[in-house]
């Protein structure tokens, strides 16, 4: 993959992303460090839209929640062991970062939307990599049973088409599409072809079937999206390719 034909990079992390063995998956923010900073180096705009903030609360506390409400709490708890986690692991290679709370009904509602899209802008200027995740203490469409926001996947895409960006890049624990017979695809430009092989995780909240939606919604909007897992982060600053990769424009 060509980075540099990338100007406005948004890169979505699954909660399997960040708890791995019911710890804080530290061989992976070390990983995502590494690379932000070597688009960072490149001039490259980086949006990170992360969920995890149950998960580490409930990894952390030891508690399952049993419905909605208690699911909330925990987000508002874990949502701090979150930032703390992205600002401190950043803050030692001279990356300032910056909290970003959004519900559905904002990124529906033409001023808040406009809103949003000024604090973006303020923050690229100021070369800050925004964090978003989804406002669950005001909104339960993620934590609903098939929530359209269902671990962030829609909310990234509809962000990546809102600010312009012209790539998604979807880290999930599967690592990519995959056909009928189970093999990865490398390359797509007709996400109809994509079937559903997998299923929910134990700890995310999206199936492939949000990351379909998510997919056509960026893909849509003109953008690129490079589905990869939590191992392949490497592949931003080499030659080597896996995953799958959405194109319609194609040129890979």
């Amino acid at each position: 993959m060509d980075i540099d034909n990338y100007n406005l990079i948004v890169i979505k992390i699954g909660t399997n992303s960040i708890i791995k063995d019911n710890e804080i998956n530290k061989y992976f923010f070390q990983e995502l460090v590494r690379e932000v900073n070597f688009l960072k180096e490149k001039n490259k705009k980086i949006v990170i839209v992360t969920s995890g903030a149950i998960g580490i609360a409930k990894t952390k506390l030891k508690i399952q929640p049993k419905n909605i409400k208690e699911q909330q709490g925990l987000s508002a708890i874990g949502q701090l062991m979150l930032m703390k986690e992205y600002l401190n692991r950043f803050e030692l290679i001279g990356i300032n970062v910056a909290q970003v709370l959004v519900s559905q009904r904002d990124l529906m509602d033409k001023n808040c939307l406009e809103n949003i899209k000024n604090t973006f802008d303020f923050l690229f200027e100021q070369n800050i990599v925004p964090i978003v995740n989804e406002n669950d203490v005001v909104s339960t469409e993620e934590l609903q049973k098939n929530g359209s926001f269902s671990d962030n996947d829609v909310l990234s895409a509809i962000l990546t088409k809102q600010l312009g960006a012209n790539l998604l890049v979807m880290i999930t624990e599967k690592g990519g599409i995959f056909d009928e017979s189970g093999k990865i695809i490398s390359f797509l430009n007709d996400t109809n072809l994509v079937k559903d092989l997998g299923t929910k995780s134990i700890l995310g909240r999206g199936g492939i079937r949000t990351k379909l939606n998510a997919i056509n919604i960026a893909s849509n909007a003109g953008s690129d999206v490079f589905v990869i897992g939590p191992n392949d982060l490497s592949l931003f600053g080499s030659e080597k390719l896996g995953g799958t990769i959405i194109s319609k424009k194609g040129g890979f």
